[in-house]
């Protein structure tokens, strides 16, 4: 099938505004950021929807258009209904401990973890949070650029240096107020332009509709044993749940989202935008157009001749075959988003560790606010340029798809990482030292479970002695590693419990304090929380109203009359909640004393 896929001057012209937009969103945020907690966490005020989105784009990123819709473009609906089980799951468990990560009352999640394990095992987890994070950053970046480098028809290196520098502007200058307001507004434009692709998609003669999906997918896209053998399937399937629990659990991760809301309740709100809007919409929904490509394009090289891996290019090629002129350009700023919120971590978080866990202890004590502050501008900037270059690295030395890759990094490196923080907010009875020790003894059984792999003993534990195919090969390759390096990891975890009995009183009470202050809701009056409310709900009505009404005027584009309510379907949205959030700044103004951002 022949594609074009080089944008218009109509896709060029959104991508400009959009671009100059971020950076504008940055610098409205400045004066926000009156200190390290505004600029690192934002101020722990956000409002659930604000804070909720966020999160919910944090979890997606651009891989899920790449690395995903290449397994997706392969297996079908096997990866959607694993993140279905793995949504529920994990809403299921924040709703329990979301409002106990806020009320940590941190700024940055290793000072949680200063306080649940001593200092040893602080400074040790910011030794290696900081390069984890970074190269994290850097392989979300490079997710990013081979996403946009098919869409925009520039080389990977130069899209990558073009997203990061985005990206390190707007959260050198907004932080996390700007990230999250960002997020908010962006999530907003990806999920509705996905939806336009989803709709278009289906529309096609040769899909047929919904209804017809069974009739024209691939079989391998239903019945998952094609390519797999039920063991291994089943395997897989479990190791997955197993990884996306701990991982829900990750202070580090998943659970520093809700340290920017202001309490328990905000935090709930958060997880019930979450299982709204992720558990059918993203889960199943957002990958049917890679599932649809692979009837329509069978060769996806040929329409990506020059990416590593062309069926990462799946999803932006049905975009580029079903979209109209200038929503392609609106499609590519909503999958901005998600590579923003990807590199969050690498920029805003770790230069929130340095500075809060290493400058202020060690390097300068008496630093004041605006020093905190001065210095996390200073090192965004820096952890932008590390970034960069190891996205640029990574780019070079990669020959796996990147699910391959996510895979193997996360069995060997992220699994033990995560081990003592997920455990380690649930169960107290464990000495300081457990928290290093289980990353340690984690990593070793990686290193000798990677070390140990042999075609053959893949072949004897997971095919009865007959040979694996590619696809079954890398998945037995995953479940063996994260079997190993989980089992030995729990193990050591609470075999430390032993000696939990011999610490010291002071570190007992310490852990005992921690447990109780996660427990005891936030007390707005007694804690002097302020009230950012206000701001909040004008600021980003502003933001949507400006960007739906530009968005709306994509309506003026030379474009069939579907073409045109596109536009007016996306516009109108978020115009509509841009209005709706404005209204509620309104009637909060006239009945509530002016905010102290006003």
């Amino acid at each position: 099938m022949n594609i074009n896929t080089n944008l218009n001057s109509w896709d060029w012209v959104v991508i400009c505004f959009y671009f100059a937009f971020i950076i504008g969103i940055g610098f409205l945020f400045r004066r926000i950021n009156r200190n390290s907690s505004d600029y690192f966490r934002g101020g722990g005020n956000m409002l659930w929807w604000i804070a909720g989105m966020s999160a919910i784009i944090s979890s997606i990123s651009t891989w899920s258009f790449t690395a995903a819709s290449a397994k997706v473009y392969q297996s079908g609906f096997l990866l959607p209904l694993t993140w279905l089980i793995g949504g529920l799951i994990s809403v299921s468990i924040l709703w329990f401990m979301a409002p106990r990560f806020r009320q940590m009352r941190v700024i940055t999640t290793i000072e949680a973890v200063a306080q649940r394990f001593g200092v040893g095992t602080e400074q040790f987890f910011v030794y290696l949070i900081l390069p984890m994070g970074l190269f994290w950053g850097g392989v979300g970046a490079n997710a990013a650029a081979v996403f946009f480098a098919g869409a925009l028809g520039i080389n990977v290196p130069i899209t990558l240096i073009g997203i990061v520098s985005i990206v390190t502007i707007m959260s050198l200058f907004g932080g996390q107020w700007a990230v999250a307001a960002s997020d908010f507004v962006q999530g907003l434009l990806m999920f509705l332009t996905v939806l336009v692709v989803v709709f278009f998609t289906l529309r096609l003669s040769d899909i047929g509709g919904i209804s017809n999906l069974k009739n024209v997918l691939p079989d391998r896209h239903f019945d998952f044993t094609l390519d797999l053998r039920p063991s291994i399937l089943i395997m897989w399937i479990l190791v997955m749940q197993m990884s996306n629990a701990f991982q829900t659990l990750n202070l580090n991760g998943e659970g520093g989202k809700y340290l920017l809301v202001k309490d328990g309740k905000q935090a709930r709100g958060t997880i019930a935008m979450r299982f709204m809007i992720t558990i059918i919409p993203i889960t199943l929904i957002m990958q049917l157009p890679a599932m649809c490509a692979a009837n329509i394009i069978p060769d996806m090289s040929a329409i990506f001749p020059d990416m590593k891996i062309p069926e990462e290019g799946a999803f932006l090629a049905m975009a580029f075959l079903t979209l109209p002129q200038g929503m392609m350009g609106l499609l590519i700023c909503g999958m901005f988003a998600a590579a923003m919120s990807s590199m969050d971590s690498a920029l805003n978080r770790n230069a929130g560790y340095f500075v809060r866990n290493v400058y202020i202890k060690y390097i300068s004590t008496e630093a004041t606010e605006s020093k905190q502050l001065f210095m996390g501008r200073i090192f965004t900037l820096v952890f932008g340029f590390i970034t960069l270059i190891i996205g640029l690295a990574f780019n070079e030395l990669r020959s796996m798809n990147l699910f391959e890759i996510f895979q193997v990094l996360n069995s060997m490196v992220l699994v033990p990482s995560i081990t003592p923080i997920a455990l380690g907010v649930i169960y107290k009875r464990t000495p300081g030292w457990s928290g290093w020790s289980t990353v340690l003894v984690g990593l070793l059984a990686g290193a000798l479970a990677k070390a140990s792999l042999s075609d053959s003993l893949l072949e004897n534990l997971f095919g009865g002695g007959s040979p694996l195919n590619k696809l079954e090969a890398s998945d037995a390759e995953f479940i063996y590693i994260s079997v190993i390096v989980f089992a030995v990891s729990i193990a050591w975890f609470f075999f430390t419990s032993v000696f939990y009995e011999k610490t010291s009183p002071d570190y007992r009470k310490q852990v005992d304090h921690f447990f109780e202050k996660m427990n005891t809701p936030i007390d707005h009056e007694k804690e002097d929380v302020i009230d950012h409310d206000e701001m909040q709900y004008r600021t980003v009505g502003i933001i949507c109203l400006i960007f739906g009404t530009f968005a709306l005027l994509g309506m003026l584009i030379p474009n069939p009359i579907e073409g045109r309510l596109c536009f007016l379907f996306v516009g109108g949205i978020i115009f509509g909640i841009g209005a709706m959030l404005y209204r509620i700044y309104l009637k909060k103004r006239k009945s509530l004393p002016t905010g102290l951002y006003e």
